[in-house]
């Protein structure tokens, strides 16, 4: 007993290294569950048409072109494994004619769950000769911010930025 009383302070500074240890692989353990936890939740918001109603796919040629080119509207869409929380949407066309006015929609929605659809009220058509500048900025569950950038030039995505 006497030997224990002697290093008492020496047993009492290893098991207190000894917690310490054991703290930080909790917290470093903790922190690699909260990373899986959000790639399994992430959301990734980006843009798409609406499908045409069924009565106006059925055309001859060389008309059945122009009518998909112009039937349709645009919808928001979340592609990501997690809802996207307070979204705010900016559609800007940055090709102007001189003199002209631009388009310009913004738009927000509180919650899209994964997959989820939200139609804009931007035909396709508008799309048509015309660029546009897509920015979605949203959070996840988690409270982490994601942001989609998207260049549009007549209606087809040239690029795509995500993070």
């Amino acid at each position: 007993m006497e030997c224990l009383n002697h290093f008492a302070p020496a047993i009492q500074a290893v098991a207190a290294s000894v917690i310490v240890f054991l703290t930080l692989v909790l917290v470093y353990a903790t922190w690699q569950y909260v990373q899986v936890s959000e790639a399994l939740q992430k959301p990734c918001v980006t843009v798409k048409s609406e499908p045409r109603a069924g009565n106006q796919a059925v055309l001859d040629a060389p008309y059945a072109t122009q009518a998909s080119q112009q039937a349709g509207d645009v919808v928001i869409v979340n592609v990501g494994t997690g809802a996207a929380l307070n979204l705010w949407i900016d559609f800007r066309q940055t090709n102007v004619p001189q003199g002209g006015v631009a388009m310009h929609l913004p738009g927000f929605v509180h919650y899209l769950q994964s997959g989820q659809q939200w139609q804009v009220s931007l035909a396709r058509n508008s799309l048509a000769n015309r660029e546009f500048d897509f920015c979605a900025t949203y959070n996840s569950l988690s409270g982490k911010k994601y942001e989609t950038k998207i260049r549009l030039e007549d209606g087809v995505i040239k690029s795509f930025n995500f993070k």
